[in-house]
This record gives structure tokens, C-alpha cells and sequence, in this order.
């Protein structure tokens, strides 16, 4: 009888993947200069992982991402309970309906504040690497022109590259000491889940649970 709230698979995690890179690799940087192609190689994986701001992006990130689970676990388990206590009450009158009608109200009312959750770290995510991305790429301009290269390409993509080549040692150095930290801005607004259109838009499902 009560499913929703068992769809619902008590969410504790927003799902947002936090992994060791930040971000995706960004484009091949390519110097200004003309003239013949001198390639250079930065290992951008190690960048997004090991740099100062990508770490501190990356903290902020996952603090935020516990404080959100704690709160929605809160809510959730609160739910449990009115489930339970609807259970034990006597079904098929008017009272029950208007109780569990209220009730899966506020169920989709968790999943709608879930969505909101997921929506708002992905935008603080996306708006601390834009903040990390200029700075890096500014560096590896900089770095590019000194070593004489005409195009600097992520090493992580490439089966071969030379060491005298590879200047990412250099770039971190160079990041970490313009770009100790970046503060990741969580107070942005979310797009609201359904749009304008009537009825709203169906929410996905939590992990592990199939679509219907």
C-alpha cells in the first residue's frame, strides 16, 4: 500500500559523483605563435586531483554533500514514522484517505527538495571550476610560451610523451601559489524541478530503483 515512500530508497547521498578529478579535462590550450609545432604536455587529471584549489573545491563539495544527506536522512526517517503510524490505522474511510493523501504529499514534496539538492551542488560545482579553469589555462599559456610550444596537449590522452615535454610539475607549482582555494558558492538558486509546464516533470528515480 505505501510504496512511495519506499521508492523514495531513503535517500542519504545526493548522487552527486565527487571522484578525485573535479572536472572534465578542458580543451587543448594552443600558443599564440606561429610557426612549427612544438608540443608540450600537461597531465590535467593529476591537475584536478592534486592541485591546492582543486582539492579545496572539492572538500567544500563533499561537506556540503553530507550536510544535504543528513538533512533529507532527517526528513526521511521523520516519514518512516507517519508511514508506520498510518498502518496501524483503520483503512477505507474518509479520515485515511485525507491522511495518506497528505502523506504522499509530503513524500513528493522530499522528492522535489532532493532534485533541488542534486541541481544546486552540480551548479556550485560547475561555477567553482569556472572560477579554477581561466587561472589554469592562463598558466599553461604561460608556461607553453616559455618553453617554446605551440600547442600543449592533456598527457592523459596521449600513448606517448617525452619528459622534457612535460610541464605539469611546473603548472601545479605555478596554480597553487596564484590559486591556494577557490570558495564554492552554494547559495545560487536551483532551477525549479517541473518547470512551469502543468503537472511538473517526472523525477527520476533513486539509484538503484528502475524506471516505471
Amino acid at each position: 500500500m505505501f510504496t512511495a515512500l519506499k521508492r523514495l530508497a531513503l535517500v542519504t547521498g545526493l548522487g552527486l559523483a565527487i571522484g578525485a578529478g573535479v572536472a572534465a579535462a578542458p580543451h587543448p590550450v594552443q600558443a599564440e605563435e606561429a610557426g612549427p609545432a612544438t608540443i608540450a604536455f600537461v597531465d590535467v587529471p593529476r591537475i584536478m586531483r592534486d592541485s591546492a584549489a582543486a582539492k579545496s573545491i572539492r572538500a567544500q563539495l563533499e561537506r556540503q554533500e553530507k550536510a544535504y544527506g543528513a538533512e533529507i536522512k532527517a526528513q526521511t526517517d521523520k516519514l518512516r514514522q507517519e508511514e508506520e503510524a498510518l498502518k496501524k490505522q483503520a483503512a477505507n474511510t474518509d479520515a485515511f484517505r485525507a491522511k495518506q493523501q497528505e502523506f504522499q504529499g509530503k513524500v513528493d514534496a522530499l522528492r522535489q527538495q532532493v532534485e533541488r539538492r542534486r541541481q544546486q551542488m552540480s551548479f556550485a560545482q560547475e561555477d567553482a571550476m569556472k572560477k579554477l579553469t581561466p587561472v589554469f589555462k592562463d598558466i599553461v599559456s604561460e608556461v607553453a610560451k616559455e618553453v617554446g610550444a605551440s600547442i600543449v596537449l592533456d598527457s592523459a590522452q596521449v600513448l606517448v610523451t617525452s619528459n622534457n615535454l612535460n610541464v605539469t610539475d611546473t603548472v601545479l607549482q605555478r596554480l597553487d601559489a596564484k590559486l591556494p582555494s577557490v570558495a564554492v558558492n552554494f547559495n545560487a538558486p536551483a532551477t525549479p524541478v517541473g518547470g512551469g509546464s502543468g503537472g511538473g516533470a517526472a523525477l527520476p528515480p533513486p539509484p538503484g530503483k528502475p524506471a516505471k
